[in-house]
């Protein structure tokens, strides 16, 4: 036998059905053990895996969720994709991980990506301010939530810190302590959660 193993060599070799082999595969719950066991063995020996790609034609989603960030050596974004990862498998999902690296261009790209490879959803952390990638994600009907930032003038949903609430509270601690000659140490001013920790 040449090639990958399809999902009609798997039943063959365990002697059931196409259907049975599905069952196991997607709600093997409903198989008996010792089906479970022989359709299993016969994935193992054949080295069958399921054609993603056939499935995603067929439900329209995919088992992917996009995640775009702004700057991948942010050791910020290493954890966020690090958490969605975890939140991810627990849903029976994955994760692609993708860095807009604050440009635009590369931002639109992966957008069209993430839409061509029918992601289930996108978590975003817009390169720009009003936030037009996730306006075309909308358009598209992809469901998203924008992570870490907040884009004026679209209505949407959004995780993210208070920033000029988290600058107050340090400084209000420091304050508080009793100092006086306070510095201010961030990033480029451009970017909205450093110029609202420094107000």
């Amino acid at each position: 036998m040449g090639g990958a193993a399809s999902i009609k060599d798997v039943a063959r070799a365990a002697g059931v059905s196409v259907g049975t082999v599905s069952n196991v595969i997607n709600r093997p719950e409903t198989v008996g053990e010792g089906t479970r066991a022989r359709v299993r063995a016969a994935i193992e020996q054949l080295g069958y895996v399921r054609d993603e790609s056939a499935r995603q034609l067929r439900s329209g989603s995919s088992r992917i969720i996009g995640l775009l960030v702004l700057d991948l050596g942010n050791p910020f974004f290493v954890s966020l994709a690090r958490g969605a990862e975890q939140a991810a498998r627990a849903a029976g999902l994955g994760v692609m991980v993708c860095n807009s690296a604050q440009q635009l261009a590369d931002e639109a790209d992966y957008l069209a990506l993430f839409a061509e490879q029918r992601v289930r959803g996108v978590l975003l952390t817009p390169a720009d301010a009003e936030g037009s990638g996730a306006a075309a994600l909308r358009r598209g009907g992809v469901p998203f939530v924008l992570v870490d930032r907040l884009a004026p003038g679209l209505e949407a949903c959004s995780v993210s810190v208070d920033d000029v609430g988290g600058g107050a509270l340090a400084a209000g601690h420091l304050l508080e302590s009793g100092h006086r000659r306070i510095a201010f140490v961030g990033g480029r001013h451009r970017l909205q959660q450093v110029a609202d920790r420094r107000r």
